[in-house]
């Protein structure tokens, strides 16, 4: 997901599984990173990532497409610096070396050893105050990459506040709803920031009202009824497995779509198979 830093959503790639998209001139996470700044790239922007996604190479690729990148970088990625890795630090200690591009690798050790890199910003020690108020000296790729990072984790934690994802929903549904729900949070965000400020409930409930209230100047026509009390919607029969034994729709198959559906007639010949709406209806009325 490629965020900005407020929590704006700019683009979204569903996982497919590791090792896709993998070629001889870059990674599965190199693909992954190129794809969401396809659009983006050879602006100057400044990019921040996790360790999943950083390596020297790609921090050397993006700055080719001038983009920057800095974020924590795992310990056995390849062309790390070795005297960097290996070296031995005390607390509050750091280290960093330079590629010839200028790409700084840096290891700072505070309650643990932290490895970051960064084609933007050097490792130099720099004070910087917590949400306590209390002052320390951090290499300053780890101020820049706290200060930026925060927008996926915003992003999932605003999501996280009305979610409505069920684990009744098949996966296609749960993936609809929830790019719904991430242009709803899009649409807080930019009206946050450009009209007023206001929290997110009383957004959603704004939203959900105006939705609500709508009404049309011309009445809707009222439509008579042409099917026969006799002939309702009657549920399909459960398998041994407790799941619903689908039927072919009639309906949709005279206009050349394949639909399966849970519910037929049981008083027209043949029993056919027909989707409540419009289907039901419109077979109906030709009967």
């Amino acid at each position: 997901m490629l965020t900005e830093p407020t929590g704006l959503v700019q683009k979204v790639l569903i996982y497919s599984g590791q090792g896709t998209d993998v070629s001889l001139s870059q990674s599965h996470t190199e693909y992954v990173v190129n794809k969401l700044m396809e659009n983006h790239l050879y602006k100057g922007h400044s990019l921040y990532m996790d360790n999943y996604y950083n390596s020297v190479d790609l921090a050397h690729k993006l700055l080719e497409k001038k983009t920057y990148c800095t974020g924590t970088l795992r310990s056995n990625r390849k062309k790390n610096p070795t005297d960097v890795i290996k070296k031995k630090l005390n607390k509050g200690e750091s280290i960093s070396k330079y590629t010839k591009d200028g790409v700084c690798v840096t290891k700072w050790k505070d309650l643990r050893e932290v490895l970051t890199i960064s084609s933007e910003y050097n490792g130099e020690l720099i004070e910087a105050t917590n949400r306590r108020g209390n002052v320390k000296l951090k290499p300053n790729q780890i101020v820049q990459y706290n200060k930026f990072m925060s927008g996926v984790d915003r992003q999932d934690q605003m999501m996280a506040y009305y979610p409505c994802e069920r684990k009744t929903l098949r996966w296609y549904k749960k993936i609809g709803i929830h790019f719904i729900q991430i242009c709803m949070l899009n649409s807080y965000l930019i009206y946050i920031k450009n009209i007023k400020k206001m929290s997110y409930y009383d957004y959603r409930l704004s939203v959900i009202n105006s939705l609500l209230s709508f009404k049309s100047n011309t009445p809707s026509p009222q439509v008579p009824i042409l099917i026969r009390p006799e002939h309702l919607p009657t549920k399909v029969e459960k398998n041994k497995k407790n799941r619903p034994i689908r039927k072919r729709c009639r309906e949709c198959a005279k206009e050349g779509t394949r639909t399966e559906t849970t519910y037929f007639c049981s008083q027209c010949d043949g029993q056919p198979g027909l989707c409540l709406e419009p289907c039901f209806l419109n077979y109906h009325k030709r009967q």
